[in-house]
């Protein structure tokens, strides 16, 4: 597979301005950034092309998929604190997309939430009251730290009769290619048709995965119940995983690496590149060309943030540098040696970070050569 890295002029992104979270907007430095990278996109537009942005969301997941036909949001970040609003910078990015592509009437075909944590769920209000969207997908639990946003969500679909929702469940994706349907795949492209399918989902029952963390078993949390997600595009492919956790990755790899499917082009790396979000096994099954961690800068201090948590971890950083055959431009970062320390590195495998890089688009056409176009930090 051909690849090409281009990287735009670095460009920092500053605070907020310091008024209230409700009247936040994005700062000029970040709208003009997020315009730059349009323009570099809109310069090489192809009508055969699916583009993954990798939303620079601070600590959080936010994936715009980019598609011919139109467009789906997975998860909707992010981070809120002094430093940084997570919602302003994904209005912002979502504005600015729109504007570069008025035939999509500002319409989002699916909006797919993996699991109701909060750096996952907090914008979903945003893009509900600011833009239309057709398709709600989530795993079906009202309940952890991202509930309120997922419950809106579900409210919304209830009292709009022209949107349509599921929930997603392990127990209904019975077929050899993973779940696929009308609401969870709606795109329907002429030329190359995406394919949107879900590999996992909320687990009925206890399996009883051992473990205590937190208090909690394994089935407990939510993150074991991330819906998990392959698009395919062509002869490019994708996997995202949400939070997903060693569990519940050892039975998703069981099931599903014996199939192929695992084996992909683009990941994203799990739970935003912690210790227990990736497995030397699942790495191996998979042999991504790219693999994007998204999480907030290591040196913003702050209760809930990359620095907090150790995001990402020096072992998975290594270890999927060590199955990436692509290389990049490099680039020196820290990665996590435990909460709250971190260590410099150097990297020059496919491999790239939303609080290095700022947003990361990863662009593939239909017959699989690709190119990663970065924002900066």
């Amino acid at each position: 597979m051909m690849f090409r890295l281009v990287s735009l002029v670095a460009l920092v992104v500053v605070a907020l301005s310091a008024c209230t979270a409700a009247q936040r907007t994005a700062s000029p430095k970040l709208v003009n950034a997020t315009a730059r990278l349009n323009a570099e996109l809109k310069a090489e537009d192809t009508p055969q092309v699916w583009r993954a942005h990798f939303i620079d969301v601070g600590q959080g997941l936010a994936v715009l998929h980019e598609m011919p036909c139109g467009a789906a949001l997975f998860d909707t970040g992010g981070e809120l604190d002094d430093r940084f609003d997570s919602n302003a910078a994904l209005r912002a990015y979502l504005d600015a997309f729109f504007e570069r592509r008025p035939d999509l009437g500002r319409t989002l075909d699916l909006l797919l939430l993996t699991h109701p944590h909060v750096d996952h769920t907090r914008g979903v209000e945003t893009v509900l009251e600011g833009y239309r969207v057709r398709n709600l997908v989530d795993n079906g639990q009202t309940f952890g730290s991202g509930s309120e946003g997922q419950k809106f969500m579900q409210d919304w679909a209830e009292t709009h009769a022209d949107v349509h929702y599921r929930a997603v469940f392990l127990a209904d994706i019975v077929s050899a290619t993973g779940l696929s349907d009308p609401i969870l795949d709606p795109l329907r492209c002429d030329g190359v048709d995406p394919t949107i399918a879900a590999l996992w989902g909320q687990v009925g029952s206890d399996p009883g995965w051992p473990g205590i963390r937190f208090g909690k078993t394994p089935f407990q949390n939510s993150n074991n119940h991330s819906v998990v997600v392959r698009v395919g595009f062509g002869r490019a492919s994708g996997l995202f995983t949400g939070d997903l956790e060693e569990p519940a990755i050892k039975d998703l790899l069981r099931r599903w690496a014996p199939t192929g499917l695992l084996d992909i082009d683009i990941y994203q790396v799990g739970h935003h590149g912690s210790i227990n979000g990736t497995l030397p096994e699942m790495a191996a099954a998979m042999t991504p060309e790219v693999a994007v961690f998204s999480m907030g800068p290591p040196h913003w201090q702050m209760t809930w943030s990359a620095w907090k948590y150790g995001h990402p971890r020096r072992e998975i950083v290594q270890m999927l540098a060590e199955v990436i055959v692509r290389r990049r431009k490099p680039i020196d970062v820290k990665v996590g040696v435990r909460s709250e320390t971190f260590e410099p590195a150097r990297i020059e495998a496919a491999l790239y970070g939303t609080g290095w890089d700022g947003t990361v688009v990863v662009e593939s056409r239909a017959d699989g050569r690709q190119r990663v176009v970065t924002v900066g930090r």
